[in-house]
């Protein structure tokens, strides 16, 4: 068989023969379709169209689509606590240039950053669902708590420290809620009003 046939032949069977995904690959492919849509509108058989699988490679992963919807919850969670507090905390960094740092991951056109189009659908979600509100709300307990442990370590008091984290997270949501449009020349803007807001001049001369 010639590799032209060869391919054709692969893009005819591609889908019968069932690309094995992962647990995680119906996840991203969730995050995606929900940072463009509500959670009303995620049906099982489009996401498995929208992966170019069927429905059968779901239910290897996940019993109900309710399952992946709590699947979602539990890997955002992590990612905005955990797993940002660990990479940042990898860094031979002072709580100045962490801060720095953290506004960056923050203040990008990644759809499943804080405050980015994946997390206000699971705002508006949690405005309808108890259990979900409870969870956003723990991730931004946790957020606050990190923010200011990381003014504290760049020297300002508690009180000043639990300040700042707040009005830090209020910025980043609700600058990305009011003006959704993040050209490169955008979040370049966000940022340096970010870092004239949140990384003060006389409290950071000696930061690099």
């Amino acid at each position: 068989m010639s590799s032209a046939k060869s391919t054709a032949a692969v893009r005819r069977n591609a889908k019968n023969d069932q690309p094995r995904l992962s647990r995680q690959d119906w996840i991203d492919g969730a995050i995606k379709k929900l940072s463009e849509d509500s959670v009303a509108a995620l049906r099982v058989d489009e996401l498995a169209d929208f992966l170019n699988v069927t429905k059968g490679s779901f239910y290897w992963h996940f019993e109900s689509r309710e399952d992946l919807l709590n699947a979602v919850l539990s890997w955002w969670q992590a990612l905005m606590t955990t797993e940002i507090k660990n990479m940042l905390g990898r860094l031979k960094d002072t709580g100045w240039q962490r801060i720095r740092n953290l506004l960056r991951i923050a203040i990008s056109d990644r759809p499943d950053v804080p405050g980015g189009p994946f997390e206000l659908t699971l705002r508006d979600w949690a405005r309808r669902d108890a259990s979900v509100a409870k969870i956003v709300r723990e991730v931004d307990e946790s957020r606050i708590r990190f923010v200011a442990e990381l003014y504290c370590e760049a020297g300002l008091t508690a009180t000043h420290a639990q300040e700042y984290a707040l009005a830090q997270m209020a910025y980043v949501i609700g600058a990305r809620t009011a003006f959704p449009t993040l050209t490169p020349g955008e979040i370049g803007r966000r940022r340096k009003i970010a870092e004239a807001l949140f990384l003060p001049i006389h409290l950071t001369q000696k930061r690099e």
